[in-house]
């Protein structure tokens, strides 16, 4: 049997970069090399891609390792490949699977890249890469569909010019304590809780210094978070386990997320010595998986979920964020990470039709294989014809 080759794409100039390189350094990790040869492709902060056998040892990241060779995604003569700047060196690929998070990869721009060239790319395509991204466009879009989602105002960073102005409007829509966070980013990187005028400042600003824009919504009361991850295989959605975090802080920022109870060698790469390293995702973080919920509640759960993943796309294994009050029963869209941390695997080992890393990481190819296929034939219709042919 002919293995597969697949580029793994991480790293990137976002603020989510370490994360990047340790979830990917995961699901390389997992991969079934009996099927797959892995293909380690590395973006720099300068945006440049980068490939060699350094990439797949972790302790040599500071933050990036040192005597790769830049290369470029290309059309060659057998197809998709990696080339040399130089052309002195080709390598054939048969797909591309980003392990990016935040912008500059998990917000369509490598995805559109990747389809221009016509290299089949793993997850969302481009476009529904951007919309997950903006926050507020996606709560936009999956309310068209019978999502439930908290009401919000969005800040453009020009607007704090006239800052008074932005916090009338806001405590006009809104009321106090408020969650502010910036529109593209995750891992909970600049969010903010704001119980008056000038907390409510010190965050907006806070948040923009991470993104041009700010969304600004009510703090749920007497909250519980649900997470649920999603994938489209034999022509049905599938879930996996639900999670349910637990924090003792007020507010789930990064620090909490990840930093909070860092493992030794929790990659599982096996190349990290004593080095303490980001722990799997969200692993160091207690929670509780599969938590015992009402039966209508899961339902709603799965229903908002799969609501969302169609209007999406139907494609990847994104995890969505959900906000549940406890005490009146209300479920709220939240968010969706089109390339969750770790892929979140955790959550597909513990569901109730299970899917191990290694068989989660070739669904993803396979799909990518199957539908994202270029054709370079003349796209013109006749009657749109303005250049000679």
């Amino acid at each position: 049997m002919n293995k597969l080759n697949l580029a793994v794409i991480f790293g990137g100039p976002s603020q989510e970069h370490d994360v990047s390189v340790v979830s990917a350094q995961q699901l390389m990790d997992a991969v079934d090399v009996r099927k797959i040869n892995v293909v380690p492709v590395y973006m720099g902060f300068d945006g440049r891609l980068l490939h060699g056998a350094a990439l797949r040892q972790l302790d040599r990241f500071r933050p990036a390792p040192k005597g790769l060779r830049e290369v470029v995604f290309a059309w060659g003569d057998m197809g998709p490949c990696l080339k040399s700047l130089d052309g002195s060196w080709t390598k054939q690929i048969d797909c591309a699977l980003p392990v990016f998070h935040g912008p500059f990869g998990e917000d369509g721009r490598i995805q559109g890249l990747l389809e221009t060239v016509g290299i089949p790319c793993t997850g969302f395509s481009a476009i529904n890469s951007a919309l997950a991204m903006r926050k507020d466009a996606t709560k936009s879009l999956v309310a068209s569909v019978g999502v439930n989602v908290l009401p919000h105002v969005v800040v453009n960073a020009k607007e704090m010019k006239h800052a008074d102005v932005v916090c009338a409007r806001v405590e006009t829509a809104l009321s106090y304590p408020l969650i502010i966070k910036p529109a593209n980013l995750g891992s909970s990187i600049g969010v903010g809780l704001a119980k008056s005028r000038d907390d409510l400042l010190v965050h907006l600003q806070g948040a923009l210094k991470e993104d041009s824009f700010a969304l600004v919504e009510p703090q749920v009361q007497n909250l519980e978070e649900l997470n649920i991850a999603v994938m489209y295989r034999d022509d049905e959605i599938k879930f996996s386990a639900i999670e349910r975090p637990k924090s003792s802080a007020e507010l789930l920022d990064f620090k909490e997320k990840y930093l909070s109870s860092a493992e030794v060698g929790s990659t599982g790469s096996g190349k990290l010595g004593n080095t303490a390293v980001p722990s799997q995702g969200m692993l160091s973080l207690t929670r509780d998986i599969n938590p015992d919920i009402d039966p209508d509640l899961q339902a709603r759960l799965y229903d908002f979920a799969s609501k969302a993943f169609t209007i999406l796309g139907l494609r990847g294994a994104p995890r969505m964020d959900f906000m549940h009050n406890t005490q009146t029963g209300e479920l709220w869209f939240n968010e969706i990470n089109p390339i969750p941390g770790s892929y979140g695997f955790f959550l597909w080992e513990a569901a109730k039709e299970q899917v191990l890393f290694s068989q989660l990481a070739e669904h993803l190819m396979h799909e990518a294989l199957g539908d994202s296929i270029k054709f370079f034939d003349d796209p013109v219709p006749q009657v749109a014809y303005l250049l000679p042919r």
